[in-house]
């Protein structure tokens, strides 16, 4: 693997991260009214974020051990 696909891994890791806290929080914003198509939109992104996240993990997890330290810092930064 060359370091440009290992940091390209770690990126797709880091963004989808914080695209799902950032959800995560609008969808919490609702308050348990799960009513309407403004929370069904954001239920749908919900579910690409998260597929998107899962495959970046996935991803992260075949990363060579030579990138891990890079991968583990760039993880305490999200």
């Amino acid at each position: 693997m060359n370091n440009q696909k290992a940091i390209q891994i770690i990126i797709n890791y880091t963004e989808s991260a914080k695209a799902l806290r950032e959800n995560t929080a609008a969808v919490m914003s609702f308050n348990g009214s799960v009513q309407g198509s403004d929370f069904e939109a954001l239920w749908r992104e919900r579910d690409m974020i998260y597929h998107r996240w899962q495959n970046a993990a996935a991803s992260l997890r075949e990363l060579p051990t030579e990138y891990m330290s890079l991968a583990i810092s760039a993880i305490d930064h999200i």
